[in-house]
This record gives structure tokens, sequence and C-alpha cells, in this order.
């Protein structure tokens, strides 16, 4: 069954195309509950006082060429968790410590070696293999306590978009509000921690951006920048 692009997505596919806008976030909620790890202290010193994608993409790719994968998730969740900073820096000390309390206390656990390692595995996956076999990974064995779909589709977002936000190559982001309006306004209903759904998604962007000449990111961005209607 072919699925037209939404009319509003197809006027946006069809204009200029434009980066999302960057948002300013707040520090010290991060600097808080990271404060054991010497690495991420100083990439939040580093990030800019407002956060976009391309800012992000960078930070992240200069992160990991040095080698530093803590460091180069925490760039990634401080752009995914936007101005509920202190929501996003506690459930992220949640992932750093695979603590199966989910409290404050978290702030005093230590952090899981396990989980740089299962990030930089999945970083491979996504440059090696694609997005779908890279989500798969995170989404079964490869997973992390409290990393979900909306999340860990940020992370290998990030680490993919080698070429810049708009990579052709970059596995776009599947979260709670690219999935309502999905739903809600082209009648498509994907399980956003369903492989086989991320499948079916990747397809969809494809199909809906190739009459426009854009990538499968540029297309998540504007449905984006549509369901939560910031630029």
């Amino acid at each position: 069954m072919t699925i037209h692009v939404p009319a509003a997505l197809a006027e946006a596919l069809a204009g200029e195309a434009r980066p999302q806008g960057s948002f300013p976030w707040t520090k010290q909620p991060w600097l808080d509950q990271m404060h054991d790890l010497p690495d991420v202290l100083s990439l939040l010193d580093r990030l800019p006082e407002r956060v976009s994608r391309h800012s992000t993409a960078d930070a992240v790719s200069a992160e990991l060429d040095e080698g530093r994968v803590l460091p180069a998730f925490i760039a990634a969740m401080v752009w995914g968790w936007g101005t509920t900073a202190g929501m996003g820096a506690l459930r992220t000390r949640w992932i750093l410590t695979q603590t199966k309390a989910k409290s404050a206390d978290a702030v005093a656990e230590p952090v899981d070696d396990s989980v740089a390692v299962r990030l930089e595995a999945a970083v491979k996956s996504v440059r090696a293999d694609g997005a779908l076999e890279a989500f798969r990974l995170m989404n079964n064995e490869g997973g992390l306590l409290h990393l979900r779909a909306s999340y860990f589709t940020k992370w290998l977002y990030f680490t993919s978009a080698l070429e810049g936000p708009a990579d052709p190559n970059a596995a776009p982001i599947l979260d709670d509000r690219v999935v309502a309006w999905l739903e809600d306004t082209a009648g498509v209903a994907l399980e956003k921690n369903k492989t086989d759904s991320y499948g079916e998604y990747l397809d969809l962007l494809a199909n809906w951006g190739k009459p426009y000449g854009r990538t499968r990111a540029q297309v998540e961005t504007e449905i984006f920048r549509l369901a939560t209607q910031r630029g």
C-alpha cells in the first residue's frame, strides 16, 4: 500500500531545505549528575549556550574521534532532552549507572563500565551495518537499561550523521512526537520499540523524501518541526 505524503509535510519538503533551529539548555543539572566524570564535565563546559543538531553532531563526532564515548553520549542526550534538563540529566544518570531503582540516589552510584562498551558497539554497527541493524542491536542484546528507542535513536542519529545533520546515511530519530504525528496525520501506526516498525519507518521516510531530493534525516526533521511547531 502506498502512503501518500501528508499535505503539510509535502509543502515543507517542496520548500527550501533549512536546518532545525537551536535552543538554550540548562547546564547545572547535568554538571550535578555527571560530577564524577571529568571528561564529561569538560564537554559540558565546551558546549554552546544554545545547542542545535549541527553543533551536537560536531560535538559527538569530535568526542568519538578522541575515543571519548561517554562525553559524546552526553552531548546527544543534552540535545535530546532539550529544555527538560533536570529530568534529562537524572534519567541519563540512570542509564550510566544501570540502576534498577529509578531514584535521585543514582547520583551517588558508580558508572557501569559496560555502558561505554555497548554505546561504542552501537556506533560501530550504525556506521558499518546501517540504521536498521544498529537499531536491532540496541533493541536487543546490545541494549541498555532505561535507554529506549526514543533516545537510543538519537544516539544512532548523531553518531551516523558524519556529513552533517542531513547526511543520507544518518539513522533518523523515532520518538514519541514523531510517532504521534505519523499516526494522527498520516494514519501510520508504528511501535517505536519494535525493530520491524523502525524498518517500515526507514522505508517510509525514503519514499517520502525521494521526489523532493530529501534524505531520510531531512524528512524526519520536517516531521519533528511540524509535530512540535519548533523551528
